[in-house]
């Protein structure tokens, strides 16, 4: 028994907003709990449509509207989702992402580590020639050759404030790709099968391109020259 208006009402009815019992309450929520298991199935947007209104019910009206919105807002993210990372697709933009970006650290570390072999090198020469030559205005070009190799190992800075930079975005791309796979988890990978990802058409000389290749998937040297053997 519940009371309403100082009156006592059987706990059997249920009052609407018209005032009048509404039988069909029980229906509603009995929809709606169906809908709840089909929304984690993802047949929610059919679901939605299928839930009927009550007479004197606006409100349910109003509810499926937000219903589909929420639904609509869902299938939108993951089609987004699904553009970044596909599940079972081997083509993930994250971690290409994430892998060209320590291929660039990799790859200036070592052309640095080679400029600073290079320039140490001359300075010893440099140093040698000082010792043979004892015309005035050759020792001085020789010092400004010295100041000059001191300048490039300066320079040579940029390669581990750069790697420190890089480092970070890539540790925020990897932090992305955990937080998408998490939310793919959610859903579960049956959620996206049937999502269609638009891939990028690539025509003329960029569809020709392929480079560069990742150090592991390139072709190495010694294959190249066994095509002119």
């Amino acid at each position: 028994m519940m009371e309403r208006r100082g009156e006592i009402v059987p706990d059997g009815d249920v009052i609407g907003s018209s005032g009048d019992p509404v039988g069909g309450m029980g229906e509603v929520l009995k929809e709606l709990r169906e809908l709840k298991a089909m929304v984690a199935n993802g047949g929610a947007g059919e679901a939605v449509q299928e839930i009927e209104t009550p007479p004197g019910m606006p409100e349910i009206s109003v509810l499926k509207e937000q219903l589909q919105d929420l639904h609509d807002h869902i299938e939108d993210t993951k089609r987004e989702i699904a553009s970044i990372r596909q599940p079972g697709d081997d083509d993930d933009r994250l971690t290409s992402a994430a892998m060209e970006l320590g291929a660039i650290v990799d790859t200036t570390e070592q052309a640095t580590h080679n400029i600073l072999n290079a320039t140490e090198e001359i300075d010893e020469l440099v140093d040698k020639l000082r010792e043979r030559i004892s015309d005035v205005g050759a020792q001085e070009m020789l010092g400004e050759v010295s100041n000059k190799t001191i300048a490039i190992l300066e320079a040579c800075n940029f390669q581990d404030i750069s790697g420190q930079r890089i480092n970070k975005v890539v540790k925020t791309i990897n932090y992305l790709e955990e937080r998408i796979l998490s939310m793919i988890g959610i859903w579960g990978i049956d959620g996206f099968k049937d999502i269609v990802v638009e891939k990028d058409v690539l025509e003329g000389d960029a569809a020709l391109l392929q480079g560069p290749q990742m150090e592991e998937e390139a072709i190495s040297q010694d294959a190249v020259d066994a095509l002119f053997d």
